[in-house]
């Protein structure tokens, strides 16, 4: 099995009521479904992941939760007026993506609970595999659909920094994160072989700020990302680490999801 990207196509209650800050119910959601299958692997990947330069990644990320059609409700969430939805899910490593599937088939019911005693009961129906891109050396477009964070430590302060991209050290970091996530995974190509200095990407279009309250462990973390089109000029290596991995930091969370233009 390859990296891909998965639609899972999910079948609930009409009307229900999905929490704006649902990411961290999701990838709690994707870690049992791992586990399902695999205790060790799910352990692992939730406790340590994957590192380089001294820092972790994940190396899977998700979409927005898609529903047609919704309303929007102030103070609740988002309304999914029918009873199908669905969530796209990417691998970079695919023998994590082939125990996930694996994990799957075993348990397709799952209840997602969210901050003051909300829970949504789900049954999951249908997986469809995703195309493949046509993948090319050079200058491919794409299109940020949850905010990607990029992040500066700083000392004296409890939370990171996150910086906006008209920081000037902005697109060095956006960059270097892909670098650093392709370094963790264990794709068989000859990483030194690369030009990092050639690895570009440029800011196509207005940016949006996104806030993201993650509930975990009693505590609401606030993370500040931005949502654009940009233009990323790379070899076919870093273009898939993107794409299958995400952009920026915490993609596991549902950020940094990134979809091509054409």
């Amino acid at each position: 099995m390859e990296e891909m990207r998965i639609k899972i196509h999910i079948r609930h209650n009409e009307n229900m009521i999905l929490p704006f800050d649902y990411q961290y119910a999701v990838q709690q959601w994707i870690y049992k479904t791992i586990s399902n299958a695999d205790a060790e692997i799910a352990r692992r990947l939730h406790d340590i992941g994957y590192i380089s330069e001294g820092k972790t990644f994940k190396l899977f990320c998700f979409s927005p939760w898609y529903g047609q059609p919704f309303k929007v409700e102030r103070e609740k969430g988002i309304r999914l007026l029918s009873n199908r939805s669905e969530i796209l899910i990417s691998f970079l490593l695919p023998e994590v993506l082939e125990i996930f599937v694996a994990g799957l088939f075993k348990d397709q019911q799952h209840t997602f609970y969210f901050k003051g005693g909300i829970s949504i009961s789900i049954l999951t129906n249908q997986i469809e595999i995703l195309p493949t891109p046509a993948w090319t050396n050079g200058m491919m477009r794409y299109s940020l659909k949850t905010g990607a964070r990029i992040s500066q430590n700083m000392e004296g302060r409890k939370h990171p920094l996150y910086i906006s991209p008209d920081h000037e050290e902005y697109g060095i970091r956006f960059t270097q994160n892909l670098l650093n996530k392709l370094n963790a995974s264990t794709m068989n190509i000859q990483t030194n072989s690369i030009n990092y200095e050639a690895v570009y990407m440029k800011i196509i279009s207005d940016t949006r700020s996104h806030v993201y309250n993650i509930h975990k462990d009693g505590e609401t973390i606030k993370s500040k990302t931005w949502s654009f089109d940009f233009s990323l000029d790379a070899p076919v290596h870093v273009h898939r680490t993107l794409y299958y991995a995400g952009a920026g930091e915490e993609c596991s969370l549902g950020m940094g999801w990134a979809e091509m233009k054409g």
